[in-house]
């Protein structure tokens, strides 16, 4: 009791030693007073208290407070993180949207995605589910399903099975936003042609379609023009070349005539005789200006005189065939291509003499 009042009276200092005296005392007890079975309930008391006195003057445990430290750390970090995860993730869905709208800004429902703006034209990946539907500019050469047949039937055998060398040509008019193609109508006609197939799928932006902003039908006259420089445009198909109701009057009865001698009728451009092909009869039609020196103003007219025609070739016998210019053809290859022509009974492609008699 003497050495607590002693305590009490002289302050924090004589505890501190007073807890020192205690453990040295329980540090000098004999090992026989201990069992490893069991522990003296004093000691266990007393080593508590001491354990007590010395956190309340000498404060807690350094390493526990750096642990606890270390944990606060990490949870400033986790927090840090979560932070960032979300900031992340919310930029993230921002630019989604971000794109989303720029793509649906970029998106045309016949041309599909707009993959480049070179500024002078605009580069559209298109499908051939919607590009099917496309407006055919009005001026555009005839379309022929057998010439698009022939060059899908050709791609099986093709390097590039599943498309075409080259891209499609449309124009958008800046004022009205009509659409039309251009060029390359029988290579979409050959892509409907694969797909209804099974050659390619329909579905697939896999079209490559170059688009022209341009002000009237003037300037896509000029566009066509400079585009078909370098192909073997035929002069009735170029713009404002042909009165329209006479080419409509040559393309109908050329059509007519394929019809009824299907046979004879090529689409290649460099076929043999007595064979023809459709496009380049209707330009010799129209460049040896049949119509305008036989006064043949509809196409029942110019139908009646090709078959006629064609009707007065059948009458010439072998020798007065043999006197006839044919394409430089003699020999057996003539023989054989007369044959044909007898056999068919069409003598419109043994020569093109008969265009101006």
């Amino acid at each position: 009791r003497r050495k607590r009042q002693t305590m009490a009276s002289s302050g924090g200092v004589v505890r501190l030693r007073y807890a020192r005296h205690l453990l040295g005392r329980h540090r000098r007890l004999p090992k026989r007073a201990f069992s490893t079975s069991s522990k003296p309930q004093f000691l266990s008391t007393l080593t508590e208290q001491t354990t007590g006195w010395l956190r309340e003057f000498t404060g807690p445990d350094p390493r526990l407070h750096m642990l606890e430290e270390k944990m606060r750390e990490k949870d400033r970090e986790i927090h840090s993180l979560k932070c960032r995860i979300e900031d992340l993730e919310h930029e993230e869905a921002m630019r989604l949207a971000e794109a989303e709208a720029l793509d649906r800004a970029n998106s045309h429902p016949i041309l599909g995605k707009m993959v480049a703006d070179l500024g002078y034209k605009k580069i559209y990946r298109a499908s051939i589910s919607t590009l099917k539907d496309i407006p055919m500019w009005d001026k555009q050469r005839s379309y022929r399903d057998a010439r698009a047949k022939a060059i899908a039937k050709d791609k099986k055998d093709s390097v590039v099975s599943q498309g075409f060398p080259g891209i499609l040509t449309a124009y958008i008019f800046t004022a009205t936003q009509k659409l039309g193609l251009l060029d390359g109508q029988h290579r979409l006609g050959a892509h409907v042609h694969m797909s209804t197939s099974g050659l390619c799928n329909p579905s697939q932006e896999d079209v490559l379609v170059e688009v022209f902003d341009i002000h009237d039908g003037k300037q896509a006259e000029k566009l066509f023009v400079e585009i078909n420089k370098a192909e073997p445009v035929k002069t009735i198909d170029m713009p404002n070349e042909a009165n329209p109701t006479l080419k409509n009057a040559i393309d109908q009865a050329v059509d007519h005539l394929a019809v009824e001698s299907k046979e004879m009728f090529k689409v290649s451009s460099k076929c043999l005789p007595p064979h023809v092909n459709i496009d380049i009869l209707r330009d010799d039609l129209y460049e040896a200006d049949v119509c305008g020196r036989h006064s043949l103003r509809s196409k029942d007219s110019l139908l009646k005189w090709l078959v006629d025609t064609n009707a007065e070739l059948a009458k010439l016998p072998d020798e007065a065939w043999a006197q006839r210019k044919t394409n430089g053809k003699k020999g057996k290859q003539f023989q054989k291509a007369l044959e044909k022509a007898r056999k068919n009974n069409f003598f419109l492609g043994m020569d093109k003499l008969w265009l101006n008699e």
